[in-house]
């Protein structure tokens, strides 16, 4: 929980100072109607915290990113990180207090928890989202408007 906390703290802390969008290392790799998925890399200093890492960077991708040669590339979420969570601050202290986990089908890891080329602890973990749940369930929730309205 503290950990979780602590992350979202950061994300928080960071949009803010800089004034830019985050950077994710996700990469698209395919989709059905009601699925995507993507290969993220997750860093931290241990094995489980790098694969919430990269769970949550493909899940924040496609909400306030977009995915490149994704069938709709556009985000989720057309506002910022920084005004979306301040305004639905309950909505994702819940889902990153592990209900993002509602949303992933599986997580297969590609590349075994190791040292990148610049010494960085890291995972590469192939997500499948359910994109179309996630999109209801942010609908339901008041943190997008249903398409066409």
């Amino acid at each position: 929980m503290k950990r979780v906390l602590l992350l979202l703290l950061f994300i928080i802390l960071m949009g803010m100072g800089i004034g830019c969008q985050a950077q994710y290392q996700v990469n698209y790799l395919s989709s059905t109607s009601n699925t995507i998925t993507l290969r993220s890399v997750g860093y931290a200093k241990n094995k489980s915290l790098a694969l919430v890492d990269a769970e949550l960077s493909a899940l924040e991708a496609i909400l306030f990113q977009g995915i490149d040669n994704a069938a709709n590339s556009t985000a989720m979420i057309t506002e910022t990180e920084n005004e979306i969570m301040k305004r639905h601050l309950n909505y994702f202290d819940g889902f990153y207090d592990g209900g993002y986990k509602n949303f992933i089908s599986s997580s297969e890891i590609v590349q075994p928890f190791s040292k990148d080329i610049n010494k960085r602890k890291n995972i590469v973990v192939d997500v499948t989202i359910k994109i179309r749940a996630l999109r209801e369930d942010l609908e339901r929730n008041g943190i997008i408007r249903k398409f066409g309205l």
